[in-house]
């Protein structure tokens, strides 16, 4: 079995999950057509509110400031992926789901959705590695791959299903 990630756009233009894996929204504000091309959405996974908002007004900044990466900035100036780990272990709503969604794992490929295009800067990624931690021979697949996103762009896009905020960014390595 896989743990897929994807954002919106993706899953709807790009990638087809099978018939028989669960689709699940992973965000905070969904929109109307989130439940027509997933199962259901788990907001109890999503970033906390707080650092969601820390996230997007730095990235914004960010962007104001004419920074290449403006979701890499951010995620490292909030120290975004350490706090979103702690907010999933410290409270018994997420861990329910993550139990879940472990469960599902094992017997089926499950597939978690977002905004973002990247998963690097994306909570779905350490969401994913969370519910394989313990599991054995499950796979994580990230859905565009990270290494084939464009690396010469120097922008973010916006994803056209996703709010006007939402950033499907671009990744550049750290020197």
């Amino acid at each position: 079995m896989t743990v897929y990630t994807s954002y919106f756009g993706g899953l709807t233009t790009e990638f087809e999950p099978s018939e028989e894996a669960d689709i699940f929204g992973v965000v905070r504000y969904p929109q109307d057509f989130v439940d027509r091309v997933t199962d259901r959405n788990i907001p109890a996974v999503a970033p906390p509110e707080n650092l969601l908002d820390a996230y997007k007004r730095v990235e914004g900044t960010a962007e104001d400031d004419g920074a290449d990466y403006p979701s890499a900035v951010a995620w490292r100036t909030v120290d975004f992926e350490p706090r979103y780990l702690n907010y999933l272990r410290s409270y018994p709503g997420p861990q329910r789901v993550l139990d879940e969604l472990r469960e599902r794992a094992l017997e089926r490929d499950v597939w978690l959705v977002c905004w973002e295009k990247d998963c690097r800067w994306c909570h779905r990624r350490p969401l994913a590695s969370e519910i394989v931690a313990d599991l054995e021979e499950i796979d994580v697949v990230h859905r565009p791959d990270p290494r084939t996103i464009d690396l010469e762009s120097g922008s973010d896009e916006t994803d056209e299903n996703g709010p006007e905020n939402a950033a499907l960014t671009d990744f550049t390595p750290e020197a």
